[in-house]
């Protein structure tokens, strides 16, 4: 199994460097690929967009997110079912989601496909999952030391910024960086809602199917490959690095 999960990403990064391309044998090191991927002005126009979407959506949902994991320091009425709703962005068919979308935005709200169109429904996909990093990273005394700071006669404000705020800030971002890269590689959602404005994952899409995979497709999923791993590493790392603590 880990074979069948690894070998093709590492095939993926070793013939990016391929002198004679994306096919066997390996016959040198060559940087031409990713010559061609920074020369490539709509793939990197494509790239630019799926990082001003990703860091629009990460904001929302990091905010969102945080504010729902805090709520469930207490109980309150609906808490299971406000739970199930968050997470039922996760089990939703993606495309099935981004046509309703679209019929939604554009035939009964009458608003033009573009990029920032694809927000809502990348925040939705991310939120699920920026909420249950944040529940699981959350220190179990959150509520108690809290309290506490209450009881010495700390305002909420003060409360919140010398007591919570310094407790949850490690899984915050690592809520953060899971919310970027997801919205960063997404592509089913946002598919149908973006119109001419394509992003990274769907120009990689429309090349890839139009035409056999090229040498700066491999050098561009060996870059974002590279680039999501670190992200999510960086991320579980400040999620368990707060849990242990």
């Amino acid at each position: 199994m880990t074979v069948y999960i690894y070998v093709p990403i590492l095939s993926l990064l070793l013939f990016s460097f391929n002198t004679g391309g994306i096919t066997a044998p390996f016959d040198g090191v060559t940087f031409e690929a990713y010559r061609q991927l920074l020369a490539n002005e709509s793939m990197l126009v494509a790239i630019s967009r799926s990082l001003q979407l990703a860091l629009v959506v990460t904001i929302i949902t990091t905010s969102i997110g945080t504010a729902a994991a805090l709520a469930y320091r207490y109980d309150f009425w609906g808490q299971r079912g406000l739970l199930y709703l968050i997470i039922f962005g996760i089990i939703t068919p993606g495309i099935t989601y981004g046509v309703g979308t679209l019929l939604l935005l554009t035939q009964v709200l009458n608003l033009n496909r573009g990029l920032w169109l694809a927000v809502p429904v990348h925040v939705v996909w991310t939120l699920p999952f920026a909420v249950i990093v944040l529940l699981a990273g959350f220190p179990p005394t959150l509520r108690q030391n809290e309290q506490a700071a209450h009881v010495m006669g700390a305002d909420k404000l003060t409360t919140f910024r010398k007591v919570i705020l310094p407790q949850i800030l490690p899984t915050v971002l690592g809520a953060a960086v899971f919310a970027f890269t997801l919205s960063y590689n997404e592509v089913e959602r946002g598919l149908l809602l973006v119109g001419q404005e394509t992003t990274m994952p769907i120009e990689v899409f429309s090349v890839a199917s139009a035409d056999r995979a090229t040498p700066e497709l491999f050098a561009l999923g060996s870059v974002t490959t590279l680039f999501s791993t670190i992200l999510l590493g960086v991320a579980g790392w400040l999620v368990l690095r707060n849990v242990s603590e």
